[in-house]
């Protein structure tokens, strides 16, 4: 199969060489659509789709996703060139004198959000071509460059000008493809150019869109100084069986899941339920209390808000630009008010308290809080589950077992906490007992003091 793919993208090359049909070289016909340019005898180009005369700007170019036909690849014999397939994309070059038409090609091993070729060995300091398609079905070209393992910025003087052939690019069927023409640097030869492969669309078709980090890439070797043949073939390995490993930004992100998800889901319910169902038994209730919620927790969801935001930064995408994120910055920021208030209210006695034995208000408000933040916690983790992490990683959707677990849980603790609230008549009726008495922080005939 990745023979074929090869062949077909120096085929799909050799287009820039065939004539053209029409007065504009752009227009279709219908009689053509479907076919890829390796079947046809014909060495005529003949660009077939809804779009005959795509525009082209320094930011984008509309193709509307046409199929191209034309040359069959036995019109590349004799001429110099080559292509070489890894396991997300193929790149195939054809030297047409002073120019070089590159393909790049998608090999269907996962969805296409962008593909980049750059000329030299390392990503730092090599000028980039980067492409994407656009919902409009239109193709971005955008050439970068960087000076480190970074999101690449936008050139505006690259060493050599990249021209996009959307007319020989198509986004349908299972193996869409780029193309471009850049000009020549001499006599064509051996290669040394990096790829990169991403999963996620910028969702924009500026030159300066913010690209999510690389699903794969790498350096390769292009010889464009072969004479193609009739047996020229390209060997990769199967597809079928490669497991992309997980990227630096990646790992942080399932690091940054887990322990929000401890922190947030597991023991800050916990603390809450010992609050519920012990403050009626043990006057040690409080202890338990803050131990939970402060001392385990506090640990636990500081790191997994700081990896959230490292990760961010490594995979190089913007911060608070979708709800997630946005969802999350509120959460962590009531959380912290949360502890504020805690601590308030156990080390500051209103005289609604110490005189009037009222319940103070911050009292309610620090109840009600702490079931909201509980709340959002568990819609952060649906979120992350279900939509952040294919958006951000470009990968499959995390299994079903973990909305199993997250629906048998968002039943569990609200369960578990308004059982709980069967103890108030106890409660209270402790809270009677305790202001009659006038006893202060003492336990009483009927049971430990309930408030703090």
């Amino acid at each position: 199969m990745r023979s074929g793919l090869a062949i077909l993208a120096l085929g799909l090359c050799s287009l820039a060489f065939a004539k053209p049909q029409d007065h504009d070289g752009d227009s279709g016909h219908d009689g053509d659509k479907g076919n890829d340019g390796d079947e046809s005898s014909s060495a005529v180009a003949t660009a077939t789709g809804a779009a005959a005369t795509p525009t082209t700007s320094s930011s984008s170019t509309s193709g509307t996703g046409s199929t191209s036909t034309g040359a069959s690849s036995s019109a590349l014999i004799g001429m110099n060139g080559g292509a070489t397939c890894t396991d997300l994309l193929c790149v195939g070059g054809v030297v047409n004198g002073s120019t070089i038409t590159y393909t790049l090609q998608s090999l269907n091993a996962a969805p296409l959000g962008w593909m980049a070729m750059g000329f030299g060995a390392t990503m730092a300091n090599s000028p980039m071509v980067i492409m994407w398609p656009n919902s409009d079905g239109s193709i971005t070209l955008s050439q970068r460059k960087t000076n480190a393992e970074v999101m690449p910025t936008v050139d505006s003087n690259p060493p050599r000008q990249a021209t996009l052939q959307s007319s020989l690019s198509s986004l349908t069927g299972a193996n869409p493809k780029l193309v471009y023409t850049i000009p020549s640097t001499g006599s064509p030869g051996q290669e040394t150019i990096i790829w990169a492969f991403g999963a996620t669309n910028p969702g924009s078709s500026a030159v300066d869109a913010t690209l999510v980090q690389h699903l794969n890439s790498g350096p390769i070797s292009l010889d464009l100084s072969q004479t193609i043949s009739s047996s020229s073939s390209t060997t990769t390995q199967p597809v079928s069986s490669f497991h992309f490993p997980l990227l630096p930004f990646e790992k942080k992100i399932v690091a940054h899941a887990v322990l929000s998800m401890v922190g947030f889901i597991i023991l800050l319910p916990a603390g809450a339920l010992v609050a519920r169902w012990t403050r009626t038994f043990t006057n040690m209730w409080f202890k338990g209390h803050w131990i939970i919620q402060l001392g385990l927790a506090a640990p636990v969801i500081i790191a997994g808000f700081a990896l959230g935001v490292s990760a961010v930064e490594t995979s190089g995408s913007p911060h608070l630009n979708d709800r997630h994120k946005k969802a999350g910055l509120a959460v962590f920021i009531l959380y912290m008010v949360q502890l504020a208030l805690g601590g308030l209210i156990h080390y500051v006695k209103p005289s609604s308290f110490t005189i009037d034995k009222k319940r103070p208000i911050q009292n309610y408000v620090h109840a009600v809080l702490g079931l909201l933040i509980i709340a959002l916690a568990f819609y952060q983790v649906r979120t992350g589950i279900r939509t952040e992490w294919i958006l951000t990683t470009g990968r499959a959707q995390i299994g079903n077992a973990a909305n199993i677990v997250w629906y048998i849980w968002v039943v569990v603790v609200p369960v578990a906490y308004f059982a709980g609230l069967s103890l108030l008549p106890r409660q209270w009726s402790q809270e009677r007992v305790h202001h009659s008495n006038g006893a202060e922080g003492a336990g009483t005939s009927t049971g430990p003091i309930a408030r703090y």
